[in-house]
């Protein structure tokens, strides 16, 4: 069967795509290996919405099971009306199962009725990533091990909830599991919390964390995981012994291209295991695409959907939007409170040669502190002096994940950090932090 294009994967990016160019009248296939929970990829059925879902709701005192149950009404929700608008799309054959290629042009799909042979001389990869577990004895076999996947659809709620990672995922799992009641142990080999962040920053974040009741080790290894009583007993490098009722393992993540039988084409892979692309996300065959985690690189939703913005550009209009053109990348880690960076920090601005003047503002500082009656949390600024310049800034305290995109819009448009200095801003509000923050 031949098409216009095949979308292997319907991830964000795809489902943006997939209605662009079917404006366009092109006839296109999707395949989707799981008909009844993938549709609108990770961030729909398990990662951005249902995790934050539980954020939320473990945030405003929700009971546990209860918030499981809003979490998964709102994924099958959303997901199911990602599915319903490709089945209603006439310019749309839907395919459930996997899709690999036989050939650069040519992709299998292996469905419950057959096997189906599909050719087009565009095809987008939006497979994802997939969780990496790291090689400690036993991880693999023992029961009540968890990804971040399985852990959120648990109906009970682990009373000890033991982590491995104190990334951003293992961070927010641990934030989000004690609000709900768990007595939550990060243990994680990086010598020190948030290591590469601002320092002063990582230090509040740690304490913040370690005043709510949740244990962090770090520069701590696992070497082996065994099932112990009906939980699992973690052993340390130094012998240390953890006993908990479930483990979430929290290392990352990596492309999903397993599957995909890349030996049969001529797509070449980056040293991350991630497909390369070159500056409109074509791979190293032309008419290719790859977009978002499969890629490799940042792993946001947002980014998957600028993916979508490049690709369409270079196929439908004047292919002026490059992967080069993009910088100043923001992101937030769901803790409470939330935890946000944009740009350099204070390390890497002077590594760079800047003329680099910093300052830090506790959120204490503000009125707004006492009405919320929060008074947790840091913002750090960093400042090119000599020409004006936001480099980057960290923010740990209340509404950092929502303030942060503010200052993308100053640095992405070359505004001077006094902008934030002189602005008037309303009162009593967040916000207002900046007028002491950017005071240098």
């Amino acid at each position: 069967m031949k098409y216009d294009a095949i979308f292997i994967g319907f991830g964000q990016g795809a489902a943006s795509l997939v209605e662009f160019l079917t404006e366009k009248d092109w006839k296109v296939a999707l395949i989707e290996k799981n008909d009844e929970s993938s549709y609108g990829g990770s961030c729909i059925n398990i990662g951005c919405i249902p995790t934050k879902v539980l954020e939320h709701d473990a945030r405003v005192g929700k009971e546990y099971t209860d918030a499981v149950d809003r979490r998964n009404a709102v994924v099958e929700k959303r997901s199911q009306a990602e599915k319903e608008m490709m089945e209603e799309n006439q310019q749309v054959d839907l395919y459930t199962g996997t899709g690999s290629f036989i050939d650069n042009y040519t992709v299998k799909v292996e469905t419950e009725d057959g096997s189906h042979e599909l050719e087009a001389e565009h095809i987008f990869i939006d497979t994802g990533s997939e969780p990496v577990f790291p090689p400690i004895e036993g991880l693999e076999e023992a029961d009540n091990i968890h990804t971040s996947t399985s852990l959120q659809i648990q109906k009970e709620l682990p009373q000890k909830l033991g982590i491995i990672g104190g990334g951003n995922i293992g961070l927010e799992f641990a934030s989000i599991y004690q609000k709900f009641g768990s007595q939550v142990t990060i243990i994680d080999t990086a010598e020190i919390l948030l290591e590469g962040e601002e320092p002063e920053v990582a230090n509040e974040v740690k304490k913040v964390l370690e005043d709510a009741g949740i244990e962090i080790y770090n520069g701590t290894n696992i070497e082996k995981v065994e099932n112990q009583d009906g939980g699992v007993l973690a052993t340390a490098n130094d012998g240390e012994e953890f006993h908990f009722d479930a483990l979430l393992v929290a290392t990352g993540r990596k492309p999903h291209v397993d599957s995909l039988k890349l030996e049969n084409t001529d797509i070449e892979l980056t040293e991350n295991e991630g497909i390369k692309t070159k500056q409109h996300l074509e791979t190293t065959v032309d008419g290719i695409f790859a977009l978002g985690d499969v890629r490799g690189e940042e792993q946001f939703t947002y980014i998957t959907n600028k993916d979508t913005e490049i690709v369409y550009n270079y196929l439908c209009e004047n292919g002026e939007r490059l992967l080069a053109d993009r910088e100043n990348i923001p992101y937030s880690i769901f803790i409470d409170p939330p935890f946000a960076k944009v740009g350099l920090t204070e390390e890497q601005a002077k590594d760079k040669g800047y003329q680099v003047v910093t300052n830090t503002t506790p959120v204490s500082s503000t009125p707004r502190s006492d009405i919320i009656n929060d008074k947790r949390g840091l913002y750090k600024a960093v400042i090119d002096k000599k020409h004006n310049e936001v480099l980057g800034v960290t923010l740990f305290g209340d509404q950092a994940h929502e303030l942060v995109n503010f200052i993308k819009m100053v640095m992405d448009n070359d505004l001077p950090y006094t902008v934030f200095k002189n602005q008037m801003y309303t009162h009593p509000v967040m916000t207002e932090i900046f007028n002491s923050l950017f005071d240098v």
